[in-house]
């Protein structure tokens, strides 16, 4: 933990600036896309990878790592209890969602600066260095394209991103979709669950595409059942709802139309009303995530409570 922070520490410099990277503004039902939550084997790695892809350093209002992107939140932590073995599939790829997709406004710009610095001495170092196949980049592993504009990046943690150019882009890098994996009978029920219960609008032109504030969802018909989201280092997706009074307003209108939760919704820093799609994608909806791009817009009842939705004078008083 004292290494990351230290890490952290160095990459000050690049702190989010709110002019660059923000939410889209929430759609009818209060609500924009929000967070990808990651729980990588190797927490700093997975971290400055991010970084080095160009996002940028929230500000640190949680135990995650947050990294900063136009229209997205990525947030780092450690594996949970239960998932730490370093032998399970970690990725994203054969999951619900497979992968996701960035823009770039530079694509050989910025896969040349995504494989990092690499010479004859610094790829083969030996495994005890702690830097086996590093080779600069923080483990990022960058691949061409099976078309012009088109590249593939995969963590270290295991996610899968495709990377598009758009020289049109106003910024270097900026989030664009999140695809998914579905079986044929499962198309159209995937499509009416994102639109029924957040919102999401069909794309024109775009067979099973959805639109939300922020970016898309893409759904793509596979053979084989996609396996869940949760335990891999891709966890789950999150939206975003500005105030306590919108997140409390969608939770009450989803429990009307018959969500299904993964846990009791909680009333705390930042909300969470969690809730499982039926087809193996965890979503939460948390509230005020814009204060990790701007502090200014954190709303007051997120600095009053902690995570757990406890005040001051409740944890004084012995409250677990």
């Amino acid at each position: 933990m004292k290494k990351l922070l230290c890490v952290l520490a160095l990459a000050i410099s690049v702190q989010t600036n709110t002019a660059w990277a923000q939410f889209a503004p929430v759609n009818e039902v209060g609500l924009a896309w929000g967070h990808l939550h990651l729980y990588p084997p190797d927490r700093q790695k997975e971290t400055m990878a991010w970084l080095s892809l160009g996002g940028k350093l929230g500000f640190n209002l949680s135990s995650n790592a947050p990294i900063v992107f136009p229209g997205l939140l990525i947030l780092v932590n450690t594996p949970m209890e239960g998932n730490k073995n370093p032998a399970a599939p970690k990725g994203s790829e054969g999951s619900t969602v497979d992968h996701v997709t960035f823009k770039v406004r530079d694509l050989q710009a910025s896969t040349t600066d995504w494989k990092g610095f690499v010479t004859w001495w610094l790829p083969l170092r030996p495994a005890e260095s702690g830097n086996q196949g590093q080779q600069g980049n923080w483990g990022l592993k960058v691949e061409n394209g099976s078309r012009p504009g088109q590249a593939w990046v995969t963590t270290p943690g295991g996610v899968k991103i495709e990377v598009i150019e758009d020289k049109s882009l106003k910024v270097p890098i900026a989030y664009e979709a999140a695809h998914f994996s579905v079986v044929q009978d499962d198309l159209p029920k995937v499509n009416e669950f994102y639109a029924k219960m957040f919102g999401a609008k069909p794309v024109k032109g775009e067979p099973n595409s959805l639109s939300m504030p922020g970016g898309k969802l893409v759904f793509s018909v596979v053979a084989t059942a996609p396996v869940a989201t949760m335990g891999r280092t891709l966890d789950h997706i999150g939206f975003n709802a500005d105030t306590t009074e919108a997140l409390q307003k969608f939770t009450k209108d989803v429990t009307a139309k018959g969500a299904k939760f993964y846990r009791q919704p909680r009333i705390s820093a930042f909300g969470n009303t969690a809730l499982l799609d039926g087809f193996g994608t965890f979503i939460e909806v948390n509230k005020s995530q814009r204060g990790y791009y701007d502090l200014k817009l954190i709303e007051k009842n997120s600095y009053l409570v902690d995570e757990f939705g406890r005040t001051e004078e409740d944890v004084k008083n012995g409250k677990k």
